[in-house]
């Protein structure tokens, strides 16, 4: 009976991930103006991980979006950025709190002064 409940559980908890979180946004904005937008479906994979380059700069810095299966929340991810010279910036993405452009996690990363080498990104779920 105990096995029955944990499976019952565990579908139940894949499907309510499957219905509530269908989509990851991430918009590139500069003073209120989508520069960019880059919508990845949440289809986690066998292995309990997804991960898509939402941007990348004239110069070779990328970003990128990824979620991942956990015990505690299934909804949980990171945005990250990376340059060719090894500086790396990342949020942390919790689909339970961040549902909307309002309530979108938020990172800044470039090089200053450089033209198409920076961006604001904004990140949510949906």
């Amino acid at each position: 009976m105990k096995l029955i409940i944990f499976i019952a559980l565990l579908l139940g908890s894949a499907i309510c991930f499957a219905e509530s979180v269908k989509e990851v946004h991430v918009e590139r904005r500069d003073i209120g103006e989508v520069l960019g937008k880059f919508v990845m479906p949440a289809n986690i994979d066998r292995k309990g991980y997804v991960k898509n380059e939402v941007w990348r700069s004239p110069k070779g810095i990328y970003c990128s979006v990824a979620l991942f299966e956990t015990t505690k929340n299934p909804e949980e991810g990171t945005f990250e950025c990376k340059s060719k010279e090894g500086f790396k910036a990342q949020v942390s993405l919790d689909c339970s709190k961040n549902k909307s452009s309002e309530s979108a996690v938020y990172l800044f990363f470039g090089q200053v002064n450089y033209e198409g080498e920076n961006s604001n990104f904004y990140v949510w779920c949906e």
